[in-house]
């Protein structure tokens, strides 16, 4: 015959050991964790509650401040990747030998919804960097599905 033995949870090895670690990390260190864990999910809920222009202005900002942080300016395809990581949409095309130093972004595939409040909000966006939309010059402009592209002169 063949006899189990049960052992409670917690009271084995890795269990115990958990409850160790965790035990040993000074309380300050989990409150410091509370607080980042919650400030990080205010800003994700934030971010998420955000208007589409205002969410397309941030956007188009943070690529602008790629340019902005080069020294010395050079058309890279790792600045294009740089600039392509601040867009959330799918469709999204970096030119960056066009016109260089200028840097073109176009969005493809954007509503009618997204092309009004791009038009509202991003139009032209002057800093260091002077962000610029090219064409769509009304709000008749907007279509159902459009193809957008801004301009980034450093």
């Amino acid at each position: 015959m063949s006899s189990i033995t049960w052992i409670p949870a917690g009271r084995n090895g890795s269990g115990r050991a958990i409850w160790g670690f965790a035990r040993r990390v000074p309380r300050i260190l989990w409150i410091m964790l509370a607080i980042v864990l919650s400030w990080s999910a205010e800003v994700a809920l934030y971010r998420s509650l955000e208007p589409p222009g205002q969410v397309l202005r941030h956007e188009l900002e943070g690529a602008a401040g790629e340019l902005d942080a080069q020294f010395v300016p050079r058309s890279t395809p790792q600045l294009a990747e740089t600039i392509r990581r601040h867009f959330r949409e799918a469709v999204v095309a970096i030119d960056v030998d066009r016109d260089w130093p200028n840097v073109v972004v176009s969005l493809g595939g954007l509503s009618q919804t997204a092309c009004l409040a791009a038009l509202s909000q991003a139009r032209r966006i002057d800093g260091p960097v002077v962000i610029r939309l090219e064409g769509y010059r009304s709000v008749a402009d907007c279509r159902a599905r459009n193809q957008m592209s801004w301009l980034l002169m450093p």
